[in-house]
């Protein structure tokens, strides 16, 4: 069994290079956008885990590891 009996037409085989081309530029331009998302998602998680690292210390009453007063959480009001 022969898996193509036919040549592709003229027609065909611009249709395939358009869409091939199609998907090409639609990859690079989704590469494109994620690649512009990274640096503020880095400055999500950096904060994220400066603010679970503080929480940890205030929980374990660690002084140990004091950051700068401008770092610390102001005290809570009860």
């Amino acid at each position: 069994m022969v898996w193509l009996q036919y040549t592709a037409t003229r027609s065909q085989r611009a249709a395939t290079a358009c869409l091939f081309l199609t998907g090409a530029a639609l990859i690079v331009a989704a590469a494109r956008i994620s690649y512009d998302n990274i640096e503020p998602q880095r400055a999500k998680a950096a904060e994220r885990r400066r603010v679970l690292e503080a929480f940890i210390r205030r929980k374990l009453g660690s002084d140990q590891h004091q950051g700068s007063p401008q770092e610390q959480d102001p005290p809570r009001k009860t």
